[in-house]
C-alpha cells in the first residue's frame, strides 16, 4: 500500500466517524428537546412573540434551526475545514469556508420553513392523509430542485460559465450526441478555489441540463479521459437512472410519511402533547423521519452502486476504451483520497458508489472479454 492509500485511508475513517457523529448528535438533540421540554418551552415562546398559528410554526421552526445550527458548528467546522486543510485537499479561507457555510445553512433553513410549513398545514387541515400530502409535496419539491439546480443553485455557490477550450466543448457535444442524450451546453467551474478535488457532471432535469466541469479536472486530466468521466455520467441519463431514482425515492417517501404517520400518532401522548399537529412535537416527527431514513440509507446506497455499475458498463461500451476511464477512476482516487478499498460494512452502509478498486477491475475484465472477442 502507498503513501497516497494510506492517506486515503486515514482520510476516510475520519470522515466516516464524522458522519456518524453527526447523525449521533441529530438523535441525542432531537432526544434531548422532547424529553428535557425545551421543545414545549420554545413553543410557548413562539407563541408569546407572534400571532397566528402559521407565523408560530415559522418562528419555531426558525429558533430550532438556528439552535441546531449552533450545536452542530464544531462538527461542521471540523469535517469541512479543519480536516480538508489537514489533508491538503481545501484551497479556503476561514472566512472563506465560513460565508459558503452559511450560504448553505440559510438555503437550507429556507427549504426547512418551505417543507415543514406546509407538512403543519396538511397535518392541520387533513388530519388522516396528511402523510400523502406531505409525499407528493416532498417529491414534487425534489423535482423543482432538479430543474433550478443548474440555474440558480450552482451559480449561488460557484461562478460558472461556458467552456473556453472549444475543442473539448465540440468534443463533448457530440460525445453527448453519440451516446443518445445530446447536451446543448458545456460549463466550467471555478472549484479550485476552494478545493484541490475534482469533479464533473451532468446537472438539472429534462431543460435546462448542463454539463459541468471543474477546472481542477479540466487541468489535469487528458481529453479521453475526460470524455471516460462524461461518458458515465451520459450513461445515467441515457438509462433513466435519475427517473428511476426518482420513483424509487418517491416509494420510499410515501412509506417514510405513512410510517411516521402512525408512529406519530402513538407517541405524542407519550411525550405530553395535545395532538399531532401541535409544533412542540416537531422533534419527535424529525426523530421517525430520521430513524427511517437511517435504516434505508443502505438500501438507497445498494441501488445506486447498482445504478453506478451500470453507467460504467455504458462508458466502457460507447467510448469503447477501457484504459482512460481506469487512469481517469485512478486519479480521481488520488486527487479526491478516495479510499480505493473500503472494508464490507463501510462499502454497504455508507458508500452510493463502487469502491475504486472494484470499478478498475471491473474495467480491466470487461477489456480482457473485449479482446478476447475480437
Amino acid at each position: 500500500m502507498d503513501g497516497d492509500q494510506i492517506r486515503a485511508k486515514r482520510y476516510s475513517k475520519i470522515k466516516f466517524r464524522i458522519t456518524f457523529a453527526n447523525i449521533g448528535t441529530t438523535f441525542a438533540f432531537l432526544i434531548f428537546m422532547l424529553a428535557s421540554g425545551a421543545s414545549i418551552s420554545l413553543s410557548n415562546a413562539a407563541a408569546r412573540w407572534t400571532s397566528g398559528i402559521y407565523a408560530q410554526i415559522g418562528l419555531y421552526l426558525l429558533m430550532f434551526g438556528v439552535i441546531f445550527y449552533i450545536i452542530t458548528f464544531s462538527l461542521d467546522l471540523y469535517g469541512g475545514f479543519v480536516v480538508e486543510h489537514r489533508f491538503s485537499l481545501s484551497n479556503q479561507t476561514f472566512w472563506g469556508w465560513l460565508k459558503k457555510s452559511l450560504k448553505k445553512e440559510l438555503l437550507s433553513l429556507a427549504i426547512l420553513l418551505l417543507v415543514f410549513e406546509l407538512i403543519y398545514i396538511f397535518l392541520r387541515r387533513f388530519p388522516a392523509t396528511w402523510w400523502l400530502w406531505a409525499a407528493a409535496g416532498w417529491v414534487a419539491l425534489l423535482i423543482i430542485i432538479g430543474k433550478v439546480t443548474p440555474v440558480f443553485l450552482i451559480p449561488l455557490f460557484y461562478k460558472c460559465k461556458p467552456l473556453a477550450n472549444k475543442e473539448l466543448r465540440s468534443r463533448l457535444l457530440e460525445l453527448s450526441v453519440s451516446c443518445g442524450c445530446p447536451i446543448k451546453e458545456v460549463f466550467e467551474i471555478n472549484l479550485s478555489k476552494d478545493t484541490k478535488c475534482a469533479n464533473a457532471g451532468l446537472v438539472g432535469m429534462g431543460n435546462p441540463r448542463r454539463i459541468i466541469l471543474s477546472d481542477t479536472l479540466m487541468n489535469n486530466y487528458s481529453t479521453e479521459e475526460i470524455e471516460a468521466v462524461l461518458a458515465h455520467e451520459l450513461g445515467h441519463l441515457r438509462l433513466l437512472h435519475l427517473w428511476k431514482l426518482l420513483g424509487f425515492g418517491a416509494g420510499l417517501t410515501l412509506a417514510g410519511f405513512y410510517l411516521t404517520y402512525r408512529f406519530l400518532e402513538r407517541m405524542v401522548d407519550l411525550f405530553g402533547f395535545a395532538q399531532v399537529s401541535d409544533i412542540a412535537a416537531f422533534p419527535l416527527l424529525a426523530l421517525i423521519l430520521m430513524i427511517f431514513g437511517v435504516i434505508v440509507m443502505p438500501i438507497q446506497n445498494g441501488i445506486s452502486r447498482h445504478f453506478e455499475r451500470e453507467a460504467d458498463r455504458f462508458a466502457l461500451e460507447r467510448t469503447g476504451r477501457t484504459q482512460p476511464f481506469i487512469s481517469a477512476m485512478t486519479k480521481l482516487a488520488r486527487q479526491n483520497l478516495r479510499d480505493p478499498s473500503p472494508n464490507r460494512f463501510v462499502e454497504l452502509v455508507l458508500y452510493d458508489h463502487p469502491p475504486i478498486s472494484k470499478r478498475i477491475s471491473y474495467a480491466e475484465g470487461f477489456g480482457a472479454s473485449k479482446v478476447s472477442t475480437d
